[in-house]
């Protein structure tokens, strides 16, 4: 027997096209599987972007071959230079995906802290990558994973959600009908809109803030008791165009809806539709969508908006508080199916998408496209969905906006419930009431422009919306249970007939299917399709997941009333003005006081003197100008050292107390927000002054006048 022991040969590197293959899987199960997975259960996120199918597929074709290429060329170029060069950069690569896999591991079954995970995946995919440089076995393993890129594009064109916007063919036309009483069409959807927010405890619309919904109830048939059927847009809309019941499994486009109104009118009707989030209106009826530019465009814009998704779906959680916020408004993107609020974070992002450079979501760009193109003669059909008064509420009535992009209330929002405090809650539905007042704004404009045109007494006009929400704390703000379906179940409804110069009111339960029905009548249309059957007796929510939430109207209408009262003894309620909604709170009576005549406290109230910083400094944070469109200055925020929340506040304008509120924390800090009325603001440069409420009954020790006290915690003069 010979005394030389045999050694296995060392393992060698791999060929640069076997290790372009190794990279490329391991791309493919880093990256791209859980982005395709996300998407491909999210297919609404094409479909709001308007994608087309070539654009879809170009995009994931490239998103999983084109790193991997661009990596295989750089070995290449190295290996010319050295090939050891070219294997240490090979091994970095691996490294830096087998780490990413391995976070995408341990993210499973922990929520964080972060820097634990990335180090634990660091070294995971350290110790993977030396495995893969000396170890036969997991070569093997990598050379078995490079069928992985085509299984996971195989899966995402043909079995997943998303399969139908890739390989469906179906081409969708008008119908063919008669009408005997043709008329102009004007149908605009709201969103996110209770119709709660709209009514007083009388059951009357307020004409003081509302004056042009008032108007509308004047002139029309307001169906004060209507009721969705869905949630969330995606559904919701699709039910109302179609008549037919809320359908969690179909897209919202023509092909799984070919039965709408757009169909219905598109043959005799020279039809135009703005649909941001949906894709009903067919090109055959609807002409061309713009595309922003073509191909090149359409990819790089799709790029840059999966890249915060991309980050918040890869990186550990709790580094997400740094990223764009993806998860509000249309719920959350990329869960399970039990789960539904993790399903919608595509419909949020594309709000955000939207939203850059187009006044924040401000519902101002779309109506503006609609009116352009508003008819002017003949047989016209003009759609629009407002995507108002929905969340981020930055507007007043008047259409000025105090924020374009930071929000108070994002922290509170998990992903099923409301969780802010009652101040808090409060003040939430002080800025979803203004917002509701731009969306009279609005909606003033339509009307102003039909009439213009010479065509309201002749034009059929429908305005209804497509979901409610809720502020009820630890219950979900969109998705609707029990206890909140008075306020997401139940919306505004109008329709004014071709004629029509009288309102008039139906209290019956009425269900959003109605409406193309209601119109196809009014119009003279045999509807070619069977409706939805209106269920008088109960409402029913679907949420997207899981059982479909069910109340009575009798106790849906009731709870409405609860939120209706409440929303009126916090903010007013029949003839209250728009000053009404800033004059609440703690201290309210301190309001249109000079603080000449209150006393100013110099003594802390404990430990060291509190510190105002607010968010906007300069000039922003005290001029007003009603010409622009953005003035900060009306809502002062910020973050105060020494103070606790829950300590009273005030902001003074021009020596006078212009509105009260309180300390709140949010992510740690003590924070403040509090909006004041445009009435206290002259044109140019104000006074502004931030001030803690001292308790009079022994708040400060050198009080004994019975008069509130004030501490000043920032002024403007100090600028």
């Amino acid at each position: 027997m010979s005394d030389r022991v045999d050694k296995a040969a060392p393992l060698q590197p791999p060929s640069i096209l076997m290790g372009g293959l190794h990279l490329a899987a391991l791309w493919a199960l880093a990256i791209v599987q859980p982005l395709l997975n996300l998407l491909g259960n999210n297919p609404d996120f094409f479909v709001a972007r308007d994608n087309t199918s070539g654009e879809i597929i170009l995009f994931v074709l490239l998103l999983a071959i084109l790193p991997a290429l661009a990596a295989g060329l750089i070995e290449f170029l190295l290996n010319l230079i050295s090939p050891a060069a070219r294997w240490i950069f090979h091994l970095v690569l691996c490294g830096v995906l087998f780490s990413a896999i391995a976070l995408q591991v341990l993210k499973q079954f922990t929520d964080g802290p972060a820097w634990p995970m990335i180090i634990s995946a660091l070294i995971l995919g350290g110790l993977l990558t030396w495995a893969y440089a000396k170890a036969a076995f997991m070569r093997s393993m990598t050379d078995i994973l490079i069928i992985a890129p085509l299984v996971i594009l195989v899966s995402f064109f043909f079995f997943s959600d998303a399969s139908e916007l890739t390989t469906s063919t179906t081409e969708v036309k008008a119908k063919e009908v008669e009408a005997s009483n043709p008329a102009p069409v004007v149908m605009v959807i709201f969103d996110e809109f209770p119709a709660g927010s709209l009514m007083t405890p009388s059951g009357k619309i307020n004409p003081k803030r509302f004056p042009n919904f008032s108007e509308l109830q004047r002139t029309s048939t307001w169906y004060r008791n209507t009721a969705t059927d869905a949630s969330y847009t995606a559904i919701a809309v699709p039910s109302i165009l179609t008549g037919k019941d809320a359908n969690r499994d179909s897209l919202p486009t023509a092909a799984d809806h070919p039965d709408s109104i757009f169909t219905l009118l598109g043959g005799d009707w020279k039809t135009h539709a703005i649909e941001p989030i949906t894709q009903l209106c067919t090109e055959a009826v609807c002409g061309k969508r713009e595309d922003g530019g073509g191909m090149g465009d359409a990819l790089s814009s799709l790029t840059s908006d999966l890249k915060a998704v991309s980050a918040h779906l890869l990186l550990p959680t709790d580094m997400g508080d740094d990223l764009p916020d993806i998860s509000q408004s249309f719920q959350g993107f990329g869960g399970t199916e039990e789960d539904s609020v993790e399903r919608g974070r595509a419909r949020q992002w594309v709000r955000d998408r939207l939203s850059e450079g187009e006044n924040s979501l401000d519902g101002e760009s779309d109506v503006a496209k609609f009116l352009s193109t508003l008819g002017s003669d003949g047989q016209t059909f003009d759609f629009v969905h407002v995507e108002k008064p929905h969340y981020p509420w930055t507007h007043y009535p008047s259409g000025l906006k105090y924020s374009d992009g930071t929000e108070d209330f994002r922290s509170f929002i998990s992903d099923t419930a409301w969780l802010a405090p009652p101040y808090l809650t409060d003040r939430a539905h002080q800025a979803h009431l203004l917002e509701v007042g731009f969306t009279d704004n609005l909606l003033g404009r339509i009307i102003g422009a039909i009439k213009k045109r010479g065509r309201w007494e002749e034009t059929l006009f429908v305005a209804t919306a497509d979901h409610g929400a809720a502020w009820t704390r630890d219950l979900n703000r969109r998705e609707a249970e029990p206890e909140t379906m008075g306020q997401i179940g139940m919306v505004p409804l109008f329709i004014k007939a071709p004629g029509q110069t009288t309102g008039r009111i139906v209290n019956r339960p009425t269900c959003t299917t109605e409406i193309v029905p209601e119109m196809a009548r009014t119009l003279g249309i045999d509807l070619p399709w069977e409706a939805a059957e209106c269920d008088r007796e109960t409402i029913r929510i679907d949420n997207g997941a899981g059982p479909r939430t069910t109340l009575s109207f009798a106790e849906s209408i009731a709870q409405r009333q609860v939120y209706i009262d409440q929303m009126a003894r916090l903010l007013g309620g029949d003839g209250a003005d728009w000053q009404r909604a800033f004059e609440w709170g703690d201290n309210s009576e301190l309001i249109g006081q000079p603080i000449s005549g209150l006393g100013i406290s110099g003594t802390p109230s404990g430990g060291g003197a509190p510190e105002a910083s607010p968010d906007i400094s300069g000039e922003g944070a005290s001029t007003f100008d009603p010409v622009v469109k953005l003035n900060p200055v009306l809502r002062q925020r910020g973050t105060i050292e020494g103070l606790d929340e829950g300590v009273p506040l005030a902001v003074a304008a021009n020596g006078r107390i212009a509105a009260v509120g309180e300390t709140y924390t949010d992510r740690g800090q003590t924070m403040y927000s509090i909006l004041i009325p445009q009435a206290s603001l002259r044109s140019g440069t104000n006074q502004i002054a931030l001030f803690e409420v001292l308790n009079p009954a022994g708040g400060s020790p050198g009080n004994k006048s019975g008069r509130p006290e004030l501490r000043s915690l920032w002024t403007s003069d100090d600028q």
